[in-house]
C-alpha cells in the first residue's frame, strides 16, 4: 500500500493549451493513460465553442449506421470480429474518421439497396403464396363436379339460382360475380357482420384458414400474422363496388379470379413455377446480403469502439475555450485537475501523440487560488479497490482527508468473524474467495467478451480478497470459539473434570454443576487456545458462559473500535492544522470515552484477571462482581446494597472514590464541547473586528467568512483548501477558502455546538450498544449451526439401521445438512453479518472523523475495451 492510500494524493491546478491540428489525437493518447480530470467543462452553462459540432453530429450519424449493421448481423446470427487488443493497436486518430465514414456509408448503402431487393421480392413471393392458396380454395369451392373434392354441396349453376331467387334488381341475370382474397384473421368477424347487415342473403361468402402464418410488412420491419382466404360470391353486378370499398377499409388483398376452371389451374401451375424462381432469386439476394455483413463484421467491433470514443473526445474539444484572435483561433484552453505524481506522466502521453509539423502541448501550474474543494483520489490496486469501494458507498472522503479504508481492511473481516466465526464455514469461505482469485483472468477476459452482464458475479468477484479475509478471520475466530460446524474440538485436553460416581447420579436430588473452587473439578489451567471443549457439551451452563464472554467481547471490541476512531480524528486536526478542533472538540471526547466507557472495559480485564476459581476467598468465583451492576451504580453514584459474607463490597481499594471523579471529570467535559469552540470563535472574531482599520474590506469579509465556516465544519476537517500558489512571504504552501460570504451569526454557531454535542454524548452510549450485535450475531449464528447438526447430521451418523440401510440414510442427510448449511449458515447468515459489519463501519466508526462529502476524482479515461463496448 501507498501513502496515496491512507491520505489523498496532492493536486495541481493546471492550464492545458492544445493546438487544434493534434487536439483530438493527444486527447485519445491522455484518455488511455488517464491521470488528468478537466475541470467545470460539463456544467449546464457551459457555451460550446462550435468548432467540432459537425464531427459530433458525423459520430453520432456513423454510430446509427452500426447500430443497424448490428441488427442486420443479429438477424442472420452472425457475430462481429472482437479484437482484445483494441485499446492498444487500433486506438482512434482523427484521420480514421473519414476512412469510417466512407467504408460505412458504402457498406450501408449496399445493405440497404440489398434489403430493399430483397424486401421487394418477398413481397411479390408472399402475394403469390397468398394467391396459390386462394385459388387451390376457390377451385374445389367452385367446381362443378366431384373429382375436385368440392367442399359444396352445389354446383356453380345451383349457386346462382339460389342467388337469383333473393335478388329483386335483375331477375334476367344468370352470372355469378364473385371477389377473391385474403384477410387478418382478427378482422374477420367484424368483416363477416358488416357484409352481412349490409347485403344480407344476396351475397355468399366462404373462408379457409391457410396452413400458415404469411409475412405482413409495416415500413421496414414485418410481423408474422395468420390470415383466412375469403370468397364473395353474388349474382347483382351492381355489389361488386361496393364489396370492393369494404374489402379496402378492411385491408382486404383482393386477388385476380378467372372465370373458368382451366384457365384457374393454368394459373396455379404457373404461380407454383414463379414461387419456385423467386426462391432461387432470394437465396441469391440472402448469400449476397451474408457476404456483405461477413466482410462489415470483421470491422465493425473496432469502428464501433472507435467512434464511441471519438464522440466523447469531439464533445470535450467541442466544450474548450478557444485561444488567439478573431481569425487565428488555433489553440483550446482548459483548466484541469492532475495528480503531482503524475504531472510527469501526462506531459509524456500528451507528447507521445504530437506530430511533427505542429505545435507541442502545453501543461502549466496554475498560481490563483481553487474555487472549490478538490477532487479526492487514492492510488489503489485489485487488493485495495474492494475495501475502498465499501467506503465510496457511503460518501467520499474530503481532500486530504484520512482515508478509513487502510483500517477496514483489518477491522472489517475482523469484526465480521466475530459474528460468523466458525471453523468449517470459514473455509467454505476461503476456498471459494480463492476460486475467485485464481480464475481472475479467465473472469476478466470472460466479462470482455460476454454479450450480457452477470452482475452477481461481478459483484463477488470485485470483492473477492473482501471474502477471502473475511474468511481466514473467521478460520481464526473459529478456533477461538472452538467451533468446527458446531462441534468442539479437544486438542489439549480439557481443563475441567466430572468427579460423580454412579451412586450420586443415581440419588440425583438437584442439577449438577461443575465447581469451580474445587481442585477436583478445575485443574486451574485455561485451555492452552481457545475456548474449553468442556463448555459445549455443559447444556444450560454452555449459553451461559459463552452469552457472558461474547457480550464481553463486543463492548471491549466496540470501544477500542470508537476510541481508535477519534484517534484517527485527532490525527486529522494536526495532519490539516486545525488546533482549535483538536483541543476543542476531540480532546473533550477522548476525556468522556477514557473516563466513562475505557473504565468500563478495565473493570472487565480485571474481574478476568483477578478473579477466578481456586482463589481465595474474596477472589473467588463466588465472589466475582457484576461489571453491569458496578457501572450502573458509578453512573448513578450509588453503592450497592447487595453483599455476599466474606466478598469485598469493592473490587480494589478506593473504587468508589475514583469513580466518582471519572463521572465528574467525564460530565465536565461536556461544557468545553458545548462551549468552548463558539466561545474561542467569538474571541476570535472581536479580535478581528479590532483590526478593521488595517485591513481592506475584501479581507474583512474573508475573515468573517472563514469564521463562520470554520464552526459549521466542526465534523470537516478539510473545509480549507490547499492554495497551489506560494504565500507572499515565499514560506510555503498557504491556507485559503474562497466561499460565497457568510455572515457572523453566533446563534447559528450555538445550535451547531448544541447539536455536535448531544450526538457526542448520546451516540458514545448509543454506539456502544450496537456494538452488542456482534454477541447477538454469534449466539444466533451458534445456535442455529447446532440445530442443522443436531437435528439432520446427527440423526444420519448415530442410526441403528444395517449398513446396506443406514449409509444411504447418512448419504441423504449428510446431503441435506450440506445444502442447508451452505444455504442459510453461509449465504443468508454471512450477508447478515456483512451488512451489520458495513453498519458498525459506516456509523459508529466513520462518524468520529470521516466527513465523506469529497468530490472522487474523475479523469479523461477509457477503461478497457468489451465486447458491448
Amino acid at each position: 500500500m501507498t501513502k496515496a492510500f491512507f491520505c489523498s494524493e496532492e493536486m495541481e491546478l493546471c492550464q492545458l493549451l492544445l493546438h487544434v491540428d493534434n487536439a483530438f489525437n493527444c486527447l485519445v493518447e491522455l484518455a488511455h493513460n488517464g491521470g488528468l480530470q478537466f475541470n467545470n467543462v460539463y456544467d449546464e452553462d457551459r457555451i460550446l465553442n462550435g468548432l467540432y459540432t459537425r464531427r459530433v453530429q458525423l459520430c453520432y450519424e456513423l454510430l446509427r449506421i452500426v447500430e443497424y449493421l448490428e441488427e442486420q448481423l443479429i438477424s442472420l446470427s452472425i457475430k462481429e470480429v472482437y479484437y482484445n487488443d483494441v485499446d492498444t493497436e487500433n486506438r482512434p486518430r482523427e484521420s480514421y474518421i473519414p476512412q469510417y465514414e466512407t467504408h460505412l456509408r458504402r457498406i450501408h448503402k449496399e445493405v440497404i439497396s440489398v434489403m430493399e431487393h430483397y424486401q421487394t421480392l418477398q413481397k411479390r413471393q408472399n402475394y403469390m403464396k397468398e394467391k396459390r392458396f386462394a385459388l387451390e380454395k376457390a377451385q374445389k369451392i367452385l367446381s362443378s363436379d366431384g373429382t375436385h373434392g368440392a367442399q359444396l354441396l352445389y354446383s356453380e349453376s345451383i349457386i346462382v339460382k339460389l342467388l337469383k331467387d333473393q335478388s329483386d334488381k335483375n331477375p334476367d341475370s344468370s352470372q355469378l360475380n364473385y371477389i377473391l382474397g385474403s384477410i387478418n384473421v382478427e378482422m374477420f368477424p367484424a368483416f363477416e357482420l358488416m357484409i352481412y347487415r349490409l347485403f344480407g342473403r344476396n351475397l355468399l361468402i366462404r373462408h379457409a384458414e391457410m396452413p400458415m402464418k404469411m409475412m405482413e410488412y409495416v415500413g421496414q420491419q414485418y410481423n408474422l400474422v395468420h390470415k383466412f382466404v375469403i370468397l364473395l360470391m353474388t349474382i347483382s353486378q351492381s355489389y361488386r363496388p361496393k364489396l370492393l370499398k369494404c374489402c379496402q377499409a378492411f385491408h382486404v388483398t383482393i386477388f385476380e379470379c378467372p372465370e373458368r376452371p382451366s384457365q384457374r389451374m393454368e394459373m396455379i401451375k404457373q404461380l407454383g413455377q414463379d414461387i419456385h424462381d423467386l426462391d432461387l432469386v432470394l437465396n441469391e439476394t440472402r448469400a449476397v446480403r451474408k457476404r456483405i455483413l461477413l466482410f462489415a463484421a470483421t470491422d465493425l467491433y473496432i469502428m464501433r469502439i472507435n467512434l464511441h470514443k471519438s464522440l466523447k473526445i469531439y464533445d470535450l474539444l467541442n466544450r474548450l475555450n478557444q485561444l488567439g484572435g478573431q481569425d487565428h483561433q488555433k489553440y483550446l484552453q482548459a483548466e484541469c485537475f492532475v495528480p503531482k505524481t503524475q504531472i510527469d506522466q501526462v506531459r509524456d502521453a500528451l507528447n507521445l501523440a504530437t506530430e511533427k509539423d505542429t505545435a507541442p502541448p502545453i501543461l502549466l501550474k496554475r498560481s490563483r487560488k481553487l474555487r472549490h474543494m478538490p477532487p479526492t483520489y487514492f492510488r489503489l490496486n485489485k487488493f485495495t479497490q474492494g475495501f475502498q469501494n465499501l467506503i465510496d458507498s457511503y460518501g467520499m472522503a474530503d481532500y486530504r482527508e484520512l482515508n478509513p479504508a487502510p483500517y477496514t481492511i483489518i477491522t472489517f473481516p475482523f469484526l465480521f468473524a466475530i459474528m460468523f466465526g466458525d471453523f468449517g464455514h470459514g473455509l467454505i469461505l476461503t476456498f471459494f474467495a480463492c476460486v475467485l482469485i485464481f480464475q481472475e483472468k479467465r473472469i476478466e477476459n470472460m466479462n470482455r467478451s460476454n454479450v450480457s452482464e452477470n452482475e452477481i458475479l461481478n459483484i463477488l468477484y470485485a470483492g473477492r480478497y473482501i471474502i477471502l479475509l473475511m474468511g481466514i478471520f473467521s478460520i481464526y475466530i473459529g478456533i477461538i470459539y472452538n467451533d468446527v460446524v458446531s462441534v468442539a474440538v479437544n486438542m489439549f485436553g480439557s481443563s475441567w473434570s466430572a468427579v460423580y460416581n454412579e451412586t450420586t447420579i443415581l440419588t440425583l436430588t438437584s442439577s449438577l454443576g461443575l465447581n469451580p473452587n474445587d481442585p477436583k473439578f478445575y485443574s486451574g489451567h485455561p485451555y492452552p487456545l481457545g475456548v474449553d471443549p468442556i463448555w459445549k457439551i455443559s447444556g444450560e451452563d454452555s449459553i451461559t458462559t459463552f452469552n457472558s464472554l461474547k457480550m464481553k467481547l463486543a463492548i471491549i471490541l466496540g470501544i477500542i473500535h470508537m476510541m481508535f476512531g477519534l484517534v484517527l480524528s485527532a490525527i486529522n486536526c494536526i495532519h490539516l492544522g486545525h488546533t482549535a478542533d483538536l483541543f476543542l472538540v476531540v480532546i473533550p471526547q477522548f476525556i468522556f470515552m477514557i473516563c466513562l466507557f475505557c473504565y468500563l472495559v478495565f473493570l472487565i480485564f480485571y474481574k478476568w484477571i483477578f478473579y477466578g476459581g481456586l482463589k481465595e476467598s474474596p477472589q473467588n468465583s463466588a465472589c466475582a462482581p457484576s461489571v453491569l451492576i458496578i457501572f450502573i451504580d458509578m453512573m448513578l453514584m450509588k453503592n450497592s446494597e447487595i453483599t455476599i459474607n466474606e466478598c469485598n463490597v469493592e473490587m480494589f481499594p478506593f473504587e468508589r472514590t475514583l469513580e466518582y471523579i471519572l463521572v465528574m471529570v467525564a460530565f465536565a467535559a461536556v461544557p468545553i464541547l458545548l462551549a468552548g469552540k463558539p466561545i474561542y470563535l467569538t474571541r476570535r472574531q472581536k479580535q478581528l473586528t479590532k483590526e478593521r482599520e488595517q485591513r481592506d474590506t475584501d479581507d474583512l469579509k474573508k475573515s468573517g467568512r472563514d469564521t463562520i465556516l470554520e464552526m459549521r465544519s466542526s465534523l470537516r476537517y478539510s473545509v480549507e483548501f490547499q492554495d497551489v500558489g506560494q504565500d507572499r512571504s515565499g514560506s510555503g504552501p498557504k491556507l485559503q477558502t474562497v466561499e460565497d460570504a457568510v455572515e457572523f451569526d453566533m446563534t447559528e454557531i450555538w445550535i451547531h455546538s448544541g447539536i455536535h454535542t448531544i450526538e457526542s454524548v448520546l451516540g458514545s452510549v448509543s454506539h456502544t450498544a450496537s456494538y452488542l450485535r456482534l454477541w447477538a450475531l454469534s449466539l444466533a449464528h451458534s445456535q442455529l449451526s447446532d440445530v442443522l447438526w443436531n437435528m439432520i447430521l446427527e440423526k444420519g451418523l448415530v442410526n441403528n439401521l444395517p449398513i446396506y440401510m443406514g449409509a444411504p440414510v447418512l448419504m441423504v442427510a449428510f446431503f441435506i445438512w450440506a445444502i442447508l448449511t451452505v444455504a442459510i449458515l453461509v449465504m443468508m447468515e454471512g450477508l447478515s453479518a456483512f451488512l451489520h459489519t458495513l453498519r458498525l463501519h459506516w456509523v459508529e466508526f466513520q462518524s468520529k472523523f470521516f466527513n465523506g462529502a469529497g468530490e472522487p476524482f474523475r479523469p479523461l479515461y477509457f477503461p478497457p475495451s468489451t465486447i458491448r463496448g
